[in-house]
């Protein structure tokens, strides 16, 4: 009979990992989330090419990134923010020379705003 004063070593079943096709969706929800909520918040009608003028550069940047980064493949943090940390910025950057906007120290703000958000919302995807 095992001693009731003594510790156990009660393994935990390994984490089985979300497939790729699964995290490529939710990380794509995640950065779509981003971008509704910033033209909302902006009070930017939902008009296709406003959405996409916002969308595709991240997503272009996102997709590149990734692929180079193998994030899908590795699933795993690592891979992840090393992806956001380089994508993000150069779609965001993207979408400034796109648009036109933010311009001069707002770019900065931008950046900074847009880096905490889609780690946010990537991160509560995951």
């Amino acid at each position: 009979m095992p001693d009731p004063t003594e510790p156990t070593t009660a393994r935990l079943p390994p984490m089985r990992l979300p497939s790729a096709a699964a995290l490529v969706a939710t990380d794509a929800l995640a950065l779509l989330a981003f971008v509704a909520i910033g033209m909302r918040s902006h009070q930017i009608g939902a008009i296709l090419e406003v959405a996409a003028r916002n969308v595709v550069p991240l997503a272009v940047t996102w997709g590149l990134v990734s692929a180079v980064a193998g994030t899908y493949r590795r699933r795993d943090l690592v891979s992840l923010l090393a992806t956001w940390v380089i994508a993000v910025p150069l779609g965001l950057l993207a979408r400034t020379l796109w648009v036109g906007s933010p311009r001069g120290g707002r770019i900065a703000v931008f950046l900074g705003v847009g880096l905490v958000f889609t780690l946010v919302f990537l991160m509560i995807g995951r």
